[in-house]
């Protein structure tokens, strides 16, 4: 894939364009005009004439012009691009959120994660193309058409010199850009890598806490983190490399001219006035040329990220399900005709399947797991709410549905901060009292105003079917109801509410239901068992990944942590970085003054040899200059990435520390805000602020303490202008433009989190009615921060502009001040001028000062201060014993100090035996579990381990190794079938084949088995999305099993299973963990009668927090 050279012209105003073209001839004739009035003045300071009054106002009209044309530059290259990301933002939301979320056509298509990341990150580097690449493509065609004509007309072969020197630059450009678009797609494919794994072990993370493997994972982050540093410096390598031509091009161009200029000045061949006005023009000239080279490679992530979503909003052939409306159809609510399904690799599911469901009519499937139950109701759902492309290759048929449906599904998905959130999002048309009844109904009422992110998995499935009945009995075209396991992880008191609230579905209603629930033929007496034909059922189906909202609200600081600091005192590259862009900056800035004292003492013609070691000078500095910049591009850039590197696997470590954050990472859309774009924007910011004003600080010393030897009244003229810039300067462009950048911050890390929200969710919002409403509120964010930024772009000049203005007039006073000689005076000058890069530069970074501290606050708020946080790659100290079993003691148990879940709690697990741990959904099972993990600390009371003596001990967390967890959304990762067993091994000694295979044969899985052409190789999908509910589910109790650890917490493991599959895997379990302890959570009461011991949790639950 070959980035595209330009954007369209329609993304590009061409009044915005003209207006720039206007800013650059302003500014190339402002330095024109300084130019020729200082070289005048030194000229005639030479020949011992008075310097007339008007030259000082020529320089200052040409400071003030100057001045303008900077400001325009930049601030209207701010504006040029605003509108234009945020509609490729929206096409490509809208195209993603639209696609099915079942067997969709996947030429050209992305993960979830790589097209939020594209969406957010991605065409966000636009930015480069508008505001770098456009003003200085416009200054290569503006700067040397107007700087080579005046050149040309004041010394023909100055400009023939030049003429044949310019075309360098653009043939090493062309060469080097060829190299580069390599390693851009290598860079773009590991951090879409690096995407991948940070969203997949967010979503897994209750799997890794419980299998033990969670603290390693950040090592794991760390290595992609590696692999995406290594693959960017090559990028960058090339990239530098060819800013590094370019630098040593322009400047031994403006050396051999200098000393060109030298030899014939003291041939007597040439006037000093031509010599030293064409000396301080010729590096603006290459400026905006080299400038044009180094923007356009800045640009090319952006446009590669343009190529990535033109490719993906095209549309492509695809086999379209949706039948239209025909007078056939009138009679009924859902047909099906002739559907055929299968998943890549596997045996069809469906052929030729063809249903009816008319108005009232409730139809059961209940067959065993596997056999594509999930897979037809998603694929009904998606083939009425999506855009209707999928593989032409993998399904084909027609489905029919009247009016508009309703879902449960068996993975909710929910992207509002609440409960009420929600349910105002996706049900606003539901009366309040209907809505108040329902809830109560369902046990919902006290748990609608808290956040999403606290709900336990049987609050999440009442909160799903409290949505959906809403919108069933409140809009009228809604007839059809569509429901996955709507009693799952339920107790029998909130299933059998859920069972009669189904039964009372409007008369005009059709509900397909998929159950194992004995007791769901009670929801209305048309109830129809019917099932399709055991031929059109197979080992396969699809399920969603689960939704949820993020707990907003800024978090509290942690003033210890300063990145800065880290960045400088731990990476020697940081260091390294500094001394290079000072000795860089120092370079050039000689360079220009010993020019211009060159080019002064040349005109009084000394002896050739007088002028050799000048000669020679001029030349080092040149090539010094570029090889300083490069080395120095490359160890900031090495240090910043990094530092990213070691804070992802830091965040990590910190939010598997802290359990209060669990259901926020693993449920909610912040992990890629967290762990990629946050993280992504402090090392760019730190790349951008830390340096600059510290090498400025020291070049600008530096020059000062020079400008004091040649003449004191220089040197307090350069420590007055350097005092500007450091205070009421700095103070100036801080009010400026601080707050704003720190307010487009914010917008693009929640633009980051929303987008991938609504991606996560896309098939609820579409089902629901609710895509449309957050796509338009995405795009009301989206226009107040471009009017925004239109408004602040006025700001954006103030840093260059006040560099540029203070330079200049620092140089007329020099000139005026001068009690020198010409020489001395010229060298002064143009070492004046040439600090206007450093001071800009500077000026810049201090503007977005605010945005870091902000960013700063925000990560320190998430546990990666210097204290309290384990160092990466830290683990556990074994205490020599395993966990065998509890003894709980007057146990309290809370998130929050002070409002504790579980109180009062005296109980005993007894090694060897299975202890059933009851209680209703919310009353703090998944809390308890997580404390005899040894992840969550007793806030009161005793939780003592049992080791294999039947001696008590504090629990240690080391100990923990001895317990495996299987939670009752256990994650499956988008691997092969070995590696997501032997995720649980430990990975010096994984498990073998024969191993593996056997524990599948144990937990029920044989005949799936041994249909899989791949066998281990298998892969599942992210989420385990090729497998059915209760396929995932044996999986997970099967790779809980792999490590052998004494303790198996078992939470629901037969959620979706029917009666006699439960049954089946419980006596399978009770064989295979004979003689461990088992402690399993369930709402199934015959369940419980087997185990020897039982906790309930009813009597000890606490007010919620």
């Amino acid at each position: 894939m070959s980035a595209p050279r330009f954007l369209p012209r329609d993304l590009l105003p061409r009044r915005q364009v003209a207006l720039l073209a206007a800013f650059s001839v302003l500014k190339t004739s402002g330095l024109i005009l300084v130019a020729y009035t200082l070289a005048t003045w030194i000229t005639q300071m030479s020949l011992g004439q008075p310097h007339q009054q008007l030259l000082l106002w020529l320089a200052l009209g040409g400071a003030a012009l100057r001045t303008v044309g900077v400001w325009g530059l930049n601030a209207g290259s701010r504006r040029l691009g605003a509108g234009a990301k945020e509609q490729m933002r929206a096409n490509l939301i809208a195209s993603a959120a639209s696609r099915p979320g079942i067997l969709a056509d996947q030429r050209n298509d992305l993960s979830l994660a790589e097209a939020s990341t594209l969406a957010g990150h991605g065409i966000e580097k636009l930015d480069d193309y508008f505001t770098k690449f456009i003003p200085a493509l416009i200054g290569a065609t503006v700067v040397p058409l107007l700087l080579g004509i005046y050149i040309l007309r004041i010394d023909w072969l100055s400009a023939l010199v030049l003429l044949l020197t310019i075309p360098l630059i653009p043939v090493f450009m062309a060469l080097i850009g060829m190299h580069t678009q390599d390693t851009i797609e290598q860079s773009q494919a590991k951090l879409d890598a690096l995407a991948n794994q940070l969203y997949e072990l967010a979503q897994g993370l209750p799997a890794l806490l419980g299998l033990g493997r969670a603290r390693h994972q950040g090592h794991a982050i760390a290595q992609v983190s590696e692999r995406y540093r290594a693959a960017t410096m090559q990028n960058l390598r090339t990239v530098f490399m060819s800013s590094f031509w370019l630098e040593l091009i322009s400047t031994l161009s403006v050396a051999v001219l200098a000393v060109l200029i030298g030899v014939r000045l003291v041939g007597g061949n040439m006037d000093l006035a031509a010599g030293l006005t064409i000396l301080i023009l010729a590096p603006e000239l290459f400026i905006a040329l080299r400038e044009v080279g180094s923007a356009y490679h800045a640009a090319d992530d952006g446009l590669a990220a343009y190529e990535r979503y033109r490719k993906q909003i095209q549309g492509t052939p695809a086999s379209s399900l949706r039948a239209p409306t025909g007078p056939m159809r009138k009679a009924n609510v859902l047909e099906v005709r002739k559907l055929s399904l299968r998943y890549p690799g596997q045996n069809p599911i469906y052929s030729d399947f063809s249903m009816d469901l008319r108005a009232g009519d409730r139809q059961l499937l209940s067959t065993a797991s596997g056999s594509g139950k999930t897979s037809l109701l998603k694929l009904i759902a998606e083939a009425q709410t999506s855009s209707n492309e999928f593989a032409a290759e993998l399904v084909s048929g027609e489905i029919f549905v009247a009016g508009e449906l309703a879902c449960i599904s068996q993975h909710p998905q929910f992207n509002a901060q609440t409960g009420t959130e929600q349910i105002a999002q996706d049900a606003p048309e539901a009366p309040k009292e209907l809505t108040e009844r329902l809830a109560a109904e369902l046990n919902l009422r006290a748990m609608l105003p808290r956040a999403i992110a606290e709900y336990s998995p049987g609050e999440l499935r009442r909160l799903e079917v409290l949505r959906a009945l809403l919108r069933l009995h409140s809009v009228p075209s809604c007839r059809l109801l569509l429901a996955d396991e709507p009693t799952a992880h339920l107790d029998e008191q909130n299933a059998a509410a859920v069972r009669r609230l189904l039964a009372e579905l409007p008369e005009d209603c059709a509900m397909l239901v998929a159950s194992h629930d004995p007791l769901i033929t009670e929801t209305g007496p048309t109830l129809s068992t019917r099932q399709p034909t055991p031929d059109h059922l197979r080992a396969v189906s699809q399920a969603p990944m689960r939704g949820g909202a993020a707990p907003q609200g800024k978090p509290e600081g942690n003033p210890r942590w300063n990145p800065r600091r880290e960045v400088m005192g731990n990476y020697r590259a940081a260091r390294k970085a500094l001394c290079y862009g000072a000795l860089s900056i120092l370079c050039a800035v000689a360079l220009a003054g010993l020019s211009g004292w060159l080019i002064v003492e040349a005109s009084y013609q000394p002896a050739i040899l007088h002028l050799t070691v000048a000669f020679v000078m001029v030349r080092t500095l040149g090539i010094g200059r570029a090889v300083f910049r490069y080395l120095e591009q490359l160890a900031i850039h090495d240090a910043v990435l990094g530092y990213a590197g070691a804070l992802r696997e830091k965040l990590w470590n910190a939010m598997v520390a802290n359990p209060a954050r669990w259901g926020m990472m693993s449920r909610s859309s912040v992990v890629l805000r967290y762990l990629l774009a946050e993280v992504d924007e402090l090392r760019d910011a730190l790349a951008r602020v830390l340096f600059p004003p510290l090498q400025a600080l020291i070049v600008w010393a530096l020059g000062t303490v020079v400008l004091f030897q040649i003449q004191p009244e220089f040197g307090y003229a350069a420590l007055g202008a350097g005092l500007f810039l450091a205070f009421p300067a700095r103070w100036l462009v801080k009010l400026v433009e601080g707050r704003h950048l720190a307010l487009a911050l914010r917008h693009r890390l929640q633009l980051n989190q929303l987008v991938l929200s609504t991606l996560r969710n896309k098939e609820a919002l579409r089902a629901y009615g609710s895509l449309g409403p957050v796509l338009h509120k995405l795009a009301r964010a989206e226009s107040r921060n471009t009017a925004r930024a239109r408004r602040h772009a006025y700001g954006q000049g103030t840093a260059p502009a006040l560099a540029a203005l203070t330079t200049v007039l620092l140089a007329t006073a020099l000139v005026t001040l001068s009690q020198s000689s010409a020489s001395f005076t010229a060298l002064a000058v143009l070492l004046a001028l040439s600090l206007a890069e450093p001071a800009a530069s500077a000026l810049g970074a201090i503007q977005q000062g605010r945005a870091l501290h902000e960013l700063t606050d925000q990560l320190a708020g998430r546990g990666v201060g210097e204290q309290g946080t384990a160092r990466p790659g830290a683990t556990a100290t074994q205490p020599g014993y395993t966990v065998h079993g509890y003894r709980l003691a007057g146990l309290e148990l809370g998130y929050v100090p002070g409002n504790p879940v579980i109180s009062n709690l005296d109980a005993q697990i007894r090694p060897g035996e299975w202890t059933a741990l009851t209680g209703t959904s919310g009353s703090g099972k998944s809390t308890l579990l997580t404390a005899l993990l040894g992840a969550l600390p007793a806030s009161g009371g005793r939780l003592e381990s049992i080791d294999e003596h039947g001696n008590y001990r504090a629990l240690e967390q080391g100990a923990m190794d001895s317990v495996a967890w299987c939670p009752q959304e256990a994650h499956l990762f988008d691997s092969t079938l070995r590696r997501n067993l032997n995720l649980a091994a430990n990975s010096a000694a994984p498990a073998s084949d024969e191993a593996l295979i056997g524990i599948l044969h144990r937990v029920g899985l044989a005949g799936w088995y041994a249909a899989q052409p791949a066998g281990l190789e298998t892969r599942i999908g992210s989420g385990g999305h090729r497998l059915s509910g209760g396929q995932r589910c044996k999986l997970a109790v099967a790779r809980a099993l792999v490590g052998g650890q004494q303790v198996i917490l078992l939470d629901e493991p037969t959620a979706h299973l029917g009666v006699d599959e439960s049954a089946e895997l419980i006596r399978t379990l009770r064989a295979a963990l004979a003689g461990r302890t088992v402690v399993l959570i369930t709402h199934e009461p015959k369940l419980a009668e087997i185990c020897e011991g039982s906790i309930c949790l009813d009597r000890t639950l606490a007010p919620a927090s």
